[in-house]
């Protein structure tokens, strides 16, 4: 279930329900929750309440709540904020006190002149298979390890990393974001010596994952969770029609003096566009709003998807803020030499119908479990 905290904040009840997965119905959770949503009135009151929360869990000892809200309490913090990074290690501190059972090794993988922090996890001892995750637009390689759960039982192992302008290759290394996924997976792939694996993409990942596998033959199954095609459309979904194609039409000229004017009525008022711009310029080390869009627009699978021969697995929110769901049928229609492609979309009435099934990662999971124990036939699509 998708729960609304904050009445009119769809950004920041998504942020809560992300976090908060598994764990509405811990009384201290509704406890804290109570003392919590009151007090927040915008980013810095945001900050402070989750923080304050953070620490209290911290001090009892309860690490998975305080792992949770310093987590929340970190999102919104920009990068050049001192608090940020200190934030960011309270929440990775407490991730692995509060998982001791947890089974991995870490490696540091050589990327450029530096390197991504990168885990292998055995959840199967003498799986045969390994399934490389990979990261999204505003998450850690940790908010997956979380949920490695939900892979015992099956033939695979896991190698998660933080790529570039992700997690701590961005925060500790300064490595940015960059449309290219498939170079850092490519490196990976070799590091490992790997000759074959199947590859899961989250949120953002969606994109980059369909990147990787459009390059490199060696990944066999790419499960996007969810999809994702346009970069572009992400950042601009839900402004008004004629404002997006001025938008488009302004980029391809360069025109940065029209797309300020154009944004800025609503970065005041829209808290989900001004986040993922902050979040963008952080990511991508651009530095105006015409020189960003265009790197985000680079991340599209237009013309890229017919390169996939891979079994495919599209997972969708009928109701995704962040990804607009008629973008799918655009999706399904690039990825027509995929060796087989199967689609599962959640509603409100199943449930999952938020990005990345907010609220019920349970039902995304199983989804996964399914197709990776049972890829469609070759040259079928088909819906789960």
């Amino acid at each position: 279930m998708f729960f609304e905290y904050l009445k009119g904040q769809q950004q920041m009840n998504l942020q809560i329900n992300r976090q908060l997965n598994g764990l509405h119905d811990n009384p201290k959770v509704k406890q804290d929750l109570k003392v919590v949503i009151p007090q927040i009135q915008d980013e810095e009151s945001w900050f402070s309440a989750w923080q304050t929360v953070g620490e209290k869990r911290e001090r009892q000892a309860d690490f998975a709540l305080a792992c949770a809200y310093f987590a929340l309490a970190q999102f919104y913090l920009n990068k050049h904020d001192s608090r940020k990074k200190v934030t960011v290690h309270r929440y990775l501190n407490n991730f692995y006190r509060s998982h001791p059972g947890l089974n991995y090794v870490e490696y540091k993988v050589p990327y450029e002149n530096s390197y991504l922090p990168a885990l292998k996890v055995v959840v199967n001892p003498g799986a045969h298979k390994t399934l490389l995750i990979i990261n999204g637009f505003d998450s850690f390689m940790e908010k997956i390890l979380a949920v490695t759960d939900f892979f015992k039982g099956t033939d695979y192992n896991l190698i998660l990393f933080d790529g570039p302008g992700q997690g701590r290759a961005l925060i500790d290394n300064g490595i940015l974001f960059t449309p290219y996924m498939e170079k850092a997976v490519t490196q990976l792939l070799d590091y490992f010596e790997l000759q074959e694996v199947d590859a899961l993409g989250v949120s953002w990942g969606g994109y980059f994952v369909i990147r990787a596998a459009a390059y490199e033959k060696r990944i066999k199954q790419v499960i996007c969770f969810d999809f994702f095609y346009d970069g572009l459309n992400v950042f601009l979904n839900g402004l008004p029609s004629e404002t997006k194609e001025r938008l488009r039409s302004a980029l391809e000229q360069g025109n940065e003096t029209s797309v300020e004017k154009l944004l800025k009525p609503f970065i005041q008022t829209n808290a989900d566009l001004k986040f993922k711009l902050n979040k963008g310029f952080e990511n991508t080390g651009t530095k105006t709003l015409c020189s960003l869009l265009k790197q985000i627009a680079l991340h599209n699978v237009s013309g890229l998807g017919k390169k996939v021969t891979a079994d495919v697995l599209l997972l969708a929110g009928s109701k995704d803020q962040y990804v607009p769901f008629q973008d799918l049928a655009l999706e399904q229609a690039e990825l027509r030499s995929a060796r087989s492609l199967t689609t599962k979309i959640f509603t409100e009435k199943t449930g999952g119908e938020q990005h990345c099934q907010a609220g019920r990662y349970d039902l995304a999971l199983n989804a996964v479990r399914i197709f990776l124990n049972q890829p469609a036939l070759p040259g079928h699509e088909t819906s789960i």
